[in-house]
């Protein structure tokens, strides 16, 4: 990834590679700024041609074009002002200018076009202000600054010089030079001079500018540098240019054999360090960690263990202290046993817990983040009971219904008898029911239609022992498959059509306070004067009939109602066997024809029908009931029902004499029916007669069974219908936006409720479509020791819990990603069995690959932390090891050397003795560029660079 300081030489590369030297920095930035406000103006300019060319020109084309262009006019003339010899304060100026400028433009953006040239607020003349003032002042110090300072000298190159010499290109460190000049009297003579590279510099720069920085730095502090010779080890103590405080151990001849580990904010915890590493690096042991290790360390009176693999990265640590050493190593132990047999929980969703308390068992969900979202309501007896009870939630909440506590349902459900319906008010009631278990799902569902639409409109009744209903039903088709004839009703409205309006046909029936229907019509009527005729005839004919009993067949003598007489030979169950085809003037002359036909029909019984009369019959079931005939032998009413002996059908008759005067209601619409059992009901009956609908609960009096059928008519109209299952989802609130959701069973039985609540209906709907989305991949798991738990927060991380979900162990770094953490579990499942224990002594030295496959040592205090690490790589821990005997004595022959100031270092090397310029952060600026025999010549070779340097001119070569 590139940094501030790589695209700042990336510019300077540039500006040389394509320009030339630059004579500064500014010079650069003002050339790049010139570039780019070139570019973005040019760019509008282009974007405003191409738009117009092709006819696509439009407000925003032209606010976008506009404001590049003017954009990067600024950015150019504020380039040009950088490139000019101006002073800082010309800059400021120019910078002042250029923001200006830039508020105009971002003006021109926001209010073009609608507040623009006669539009709007019309801001046009004061954002050309703020422009043209910006760019003004920006012109003005590019106009008026080369007047003002002239024009600014350069060095020009005569034309035939001869290469540089190779002692000013670095490739050669000796040279010679003749000199030329004039002398008093004006004759031409010349020196040799003897030119020798006396030192180099340690690091390199990237522009002119830099390295005639980093010159004059050298040249203004080497005058005053001091001496300091090595003449063995020492550790030179120093400060940053971050002010904290750091040592390094150099040998006699100057290379770093290691670095403090650490920084320091005071001096004093530096000689600290220091004198630390002397007293206990020369005699400090080597460990080595073989595959893992578990290390014990103190704090604050607290005694900690970690697991260390054998890089001596940390992978596991105790969450909490121990009193002693001794009780931190039972600990470890136990964390390597449970560990190993710890289960993973890796919820991608959620998962179900089973848990013991107080002898009991129940189960609750977690989430993946091992936060409680629900608990069951209620105790389990044994542990595989409350599994199977999850087991069955699970397999059923993928297809739980989400209901709404505050919304009027119907909830359909199925038992083993059937499809129910019940119908749940607002207030968690359940207010009304099926009367009875319907064999299919939509006979159940087309119930709580008919009740939702004829709730509004029905009337509450109350049936004294028996009533008669007159009730209306849509005219059948006609027998060839047509409908019947419509009645005609002429409407004066005016126009000379005729409309036909198709009418219901009417019936009646005879009802008790229980719904027994005791009598009801054979034939439909016409309209409802017709049925309550039909009615007041039932009663007539009732009252006066006799009970004729027959068993086969009986033949009947009647007068027709032309008056006239007949016969007819009838069955049991009323069917017309034969008729006499005929009219005869009197009864004898009828009852003389039908004696010829009888004498074929022995067995027929001879009835003669003066007036009405009740027949008791059997039909083809062995069934008894009973039927009215007229004198006419019409069939005026019959038995709805039928009875196992004759005698329950004559007292089916009977009890429609006790009733023939009932009253008469009619109704053309649902009724609630109330009726006392003890205390008051309600059932909800269509016209047909059919009851769609009971009432759940009973009240004590009649008002208040009035009053609840008032309350539930706008709930049981508005109802949404859902089917539910064994399992289904409720969500409730509070009215403050406090939501939450529980599980019940197919009797609303609470089986379990959230834990949390949510702020909105949304979220809390987003959770348990979650809940039924990976229910069938939710695993049931229980924590009988402990249990391995995926924690995940910025990163991923791991934590040893037991039952009550106290943290054991954790991870000791963080991950990037759930395989990563993966693979660390796994690690530590195969490290901490195996692993031994490794006691740090107050300092210990430790070997390591680095990253580059060399082997470095460090040292360690009794903390595990590290105070020391070397510089310097070996192929082999053999190798590393070996070296350490040679630390151990530059430790404990090392001096303390502070370096406060610039100063040079005179120091032997392989080859000789060298000397080195080091400033006061212990940075390297210069050194010898050759090694010298003597200390004598090394010495000499410093001080003239000493003494000439800071007068010396700087000179540069391609």
């Amino acid at each position: 990834m590139s940094t501030l300081s790589d695209f700042h030489q990336n510019l300077f590369r540039l500006y040389e590679h394509y320009v030339g030297e630059p004579d500064s920095k500014k010079d650069v930035y003002g050339y790049w700024v010139f570039i780019v406000g070139y570019l973005i103006g040019a760019a509008g300019v282009f974007t405003f041609i191409i738009g117009y060319a092709g006819d696509t020109g439009s407000f925003l084309l032209i606010r976008v074009s506009g404001v590049s262009a003017a954009a990067g006019l600024s950015l150019c003339l504020f380039g040009i002002v950088l490139m000019l010899p101006v002073r800082k304060r010309a800059i400021w100026a120019s910078g002042v200018g250029l923001l200006v400028a830039l508020v105009g433009v971002g003006s021109f953006g926001v209010v073009y076009p609608s507040d623009w040239r006669g539009y709007g607020a019309d801001y046009s003349v004061e954002v050309i202000a703020i422009y043209a003032a910006g760019v003004a002042i920006i012109a003005g110090v590019t106009a008026l600054v080369p007047v003002v300072t002239g024009r600014k000298g350069m060095f020009v190159e005569e034309e035939g010089a001869t290469d540089d010499p190779e002692i000013l290109t670095g490739d050669s460190h000796e040279a010679a030079q003749f000199a030329v000049f004039r002398d008093g009297e004006g004759d031409w003579k010349w020196h040799i001079l003897h030119l020798e590279a006396l030192a180099e510099s340690e690091s390199t720069t990237v522009t002119r500018p830099e390295t005639e920085a980093s010159i004059e730095e050298v040249k203004s502090q080497i005058g005053s540098a001091g001496l300091m010779e090595l003449t063995t080890s020492a550790f030179r103590l120093h400060q940053d240019r971050n002010g904290t405080w750091q040592w390094t151990l150099a040998r006699d001849d100057g290379s770093v054999v290691g670095t403090c580990a650490s920084e320091f904010t005071e001096r004093d915890d530096a000689e600290g360090s220091v004198s630390f590493l002397k007293d206990r690096g020369p005699t400090a042991d080597v460990i080595e960690i073989d595959g893992a290790a578990f290390t014990y360390h103190e704090e604050r009176d607290q005694w900690h263990w970690q697991l260390l693999d054998a890089d001596r990265r940390a992978l596991a640590s105790s969450e909490r202290g121990y009193g002693t050493m001794d009780a931190a190593e039972e600990a470890a132990q136990t964390f390597a046993q449970r560990f190993d047999r710890a289960r993973l929980l890796d919820i991608e969703m959620f998962g179900v817990e089973l848990r013991e308390a107080d002898d009991e068992w129940d189960w609750r969900f977690v989430d993946t983040d091992d936060e409680e979202l629900a608990t069951s309501a209620d105790g389990y007896d044994h542990k595989r009971d409350a599994e199977e009870a999850a087991e069955s939630l699970l397999a059923e909440l993928e297809s739980a219904s989400i209901t709404v506590a505050s919304e009027p349902t119907y909830e359909l459900y199925q038992s083993d008898s059937g499809w129910h319906w019940r119908l749940v008010d607002g207030n968690e009631h359940v207010v009304a029911r099926a009367p009875e278990a319907s064999d299919a799902h939509a006979s159940a569902e087309q119930e709580t239609e008919q009740f939702a639409e004829h709730v509004e409109r029905a009337t509450v009744v109350e049936i004294d022992e028996a009533e008669y209903e007159v009730y209306p039903t849509p005219r059948e088709a006609a027998t060839d498959g047509g409908e019947l004839k419509p009645v005609t009703v002429e409407e004066d409205d005016g126009s000379d059509d005729d409309e036909d309006v198709i009418t219901d046909d009417w019936h009646w029936r005879l009802v008790t306070e229980d719904r027994e229907v005791i009598a009801a019509s054979t034939d439909p009527h016409f309209d409802e004067a017709a049925a309550e005729d039909a009615i007041e005839r039932v009663r007539e004919q009732a009252s006066e009939a006799d009970l004729i009993e027959f068993e086969s067949s009986a033949f009947q003598v009647y007068e027709a109602d032309s008056g006239e007489w007949r016969w007819r030979l009838i069955d049991e169950d009323g069917t017309v066997l034969a008729d006499s085809g005929e009219e005869h003037t009197s009864r004898g002359d009828a009852a003389e024809a039908m004696m010829t036909l009888k004498e074929q029909a022995p067995e027929a019984e001879l009835l003669e029908i003066d007036t009405a009369a009740f027949e008791i019959f059997v039909d083809e079931n062995d069934e008894w009931g009973w039927r009215l005939i007229d004198e006419a032998g019409k069939l005026v009413a019959e038995d709805p029902n039928t009875h196992p002996t004759r005698a329950a059908a004559k007292s089916a008759m009977e009890r429609l004499l006790s009733h023939l005067g009932s009253s008469i209601r009619t109704m053309e619409a649902a009724i609630f029916q109330t009726y006392v059992d003890q205390d008051w009901h309600w059932r909800f009956v269509l016209p047909t007669g059919e009851t769609v609908a009971t009432d759940a609960a009973s009240e004590s009096t009649r008002d208040e069974i009035e009053t609840s059928i008032e309350s539930l008519r706008d709930d049981a109209a508005g109802g949404e219908i859902c089917t539910v299952g064994d399992v289904m989802i409720q969500l409730y609130g509070s009215g403050k936006g406090d939501w939450r959701w529980q599980l019940l069973d197919r009797d609303r039985g609470v089986i379990a409720d959230a834990s949390t609540s949510d702020q909105s209906r949304q979220a809390v709907t987003a959770t348990v479509e979650n809940l039924k989305r990976y229910a069938a991949d939710a695993p049931i798991f229980t924590i009988d020791d402990a249990a391995i738990r995926i924690d995940r927060g910025d990163r991923w991380t791991w934590q040893l819990i037991d039952d009550e979900r106290s943290i054991l162990a954790s991870a000791t770094e963080e991950q990037s990603s759930k395989a990563d953490v993966l693979a660390v579990v796994e690690n530590v499942r195969q490290l901490a069995p195996i692993a031994g224990r490794v006691d740090f002594d107050v300092a210990s030295f430790e070997l390591y690959a680095g990253e580059d496959d060399r082997w470095y040592w460090r040292l360690i205090d009794e903390n595990g932390r590290t105070v020391a690490t070397g510089t310097e790589g070996y192929t082999s821990s053999e190798a590393a090891r070996e070296a350490l005997d040679n630390v151990r004595e530059l430790i404990e022959n090392a001096s303390i050397l502070e370096i406060d100031s610039v100063s040079f270092e005179l120091h032997r090397s392989d080859d000789g003795w060298v000397w080195r310029l080091i400033d006061k952060y212990g940075d390297v600026l210069a050194e010898s560029t050759q090694s010298y025999e003597h200390r004598t010549d090394a010495r000499e070779a410093m001080v003239a660079v000493k003494r000439h340097a800071p007068d010396g001119w700087i000179t540069f070569t391609e």
